[in-house]
């Protein structure tokens, strides 16, 4: 009888469990869970380890864009020197500026920039993107990461055709800023990352414009912090 017990109790265990398989591969601390499928878009459309910043409305933005599984383009910027004038030499030694779409109706832009080695300076550097021949209909959190190290940027300063975050460079190695926009599918994104070259204060870091012949493409500096700035190459990417 105690045998037949333990047998009904081991059999209601098993079928209690959720299933993994399938439904089931990843969830977060925000509560969002992922599929096999879904875990992978992720890693190639923002980098592998983004999902544990996914959220919920990161998610459902994608999901009702209808874009997992959809095909990624990815375009990417290799920075020897800290400080290029013209932003023309490529290697990959010292950081990694990345800028990847996937489009639908609209298209998901994810522009990330990788500190391969922890740069000297760490001040106010700045981060973002123009549209030509488009419009940026929304712009997410800016996720900056290091080792035991997160933060959130939300408080871009946004123009009509791109913006900017200016983020303070935490004293952490590792260190990966990742921002993600839905844009239109018509034009080109331009994406920029300007490293400050030395010690700077946020609001020097936050006087541009967005424009044609900007620091990559972007920023356009006003003369005071134009110093300030490495005026490095950026990334760009038709829709």
């Amino acid at each position: 009888m105690k045998v037949y017990k333990l047998i009904i109790i081991l059999f209601v265990a098993l079928f209690a469990q959720p299933v993994l398989a399938g439904d089931y591969f990843y969830k977060n601390d925000y509560g969002v869970i992922l599929t096999e499928k879904e875990y992978n878009f992720i890693s190639e459309m923002y980098g592998e380890g983004y999902q544990k910043y996914l959220t919920p409305d990161d998610y459902n933005l994608i999901k009702d864009m209808d874009l997992f599984g959809k095909p990624v383009e990815r375009v990417m910027m290799h920075f020897k020197e800290p400080f290029l004038t013209k932003g023309t030499s490529i290697n990959d030694n010292l950081r990694t500026l990345t800028i990847t779409k996937t489009c639908s109706k609209n298209c998901l832009m994810v522009l990330s920039n990788k500190w391969n080695k922890t740069p000297s300076v760490k001040s106010y550097d700045v981060f973002g993107a123009r549209i030509k021949n488009g419009t940026i209909i929304n712009i997410s959190d800016v996720v900056v990461s290091g080792n035991n190290y997160s933060k959130i940027y939300s408080n871009p300063s946004v123009y009509d055709n791109g913006f900017g975050y200016s983020i303070l460079v935490p004293n952490v190695s590792n260190i990966e800023m990742t921002a993600s926009f839905v844009t239109t599918t018509s034009g080109t994104v331009y994406g920029s990352y300007q490293h400050a070259k030395k010690n700077t204060t946020e609001a020097i870091s936050k006087q541009y414009t967005i424009g044609d012949n900007g620091y990559g493409n972007v920023f356009k500096f006003s003369s005071v912090a134009a110093t300030y700035y490495d005026n490095s190459a950026g990334v760009d990417i038709n829709l």
